[in-house]
């Protein structure tokens, strides 16, 4: 009984450490590929007043 419930609490633990993971690298990632799209349109739009 306690060797099921010590799995079952183990495979809960993982779960959670992965998508606590997935969300916070997700978040990131699109937090800088919005930058990167900024960085880029304000150098495109600076090549253009030269």
């Amino acid at each position: 009984m306690f060797q099921l419930l010590a799995c079952n609490i183990a495979c809960l633990t993982i779960a959670c450490l992965y998508y606590g993971y997935r969300d916070v690298y997700l978040q990131h990632r699109k937090r800088q590929q919005l930058n990167d799209r900024v960085a880029y349109m304000l150098w495109v739009a600076a090549n253009r007043i030269d």
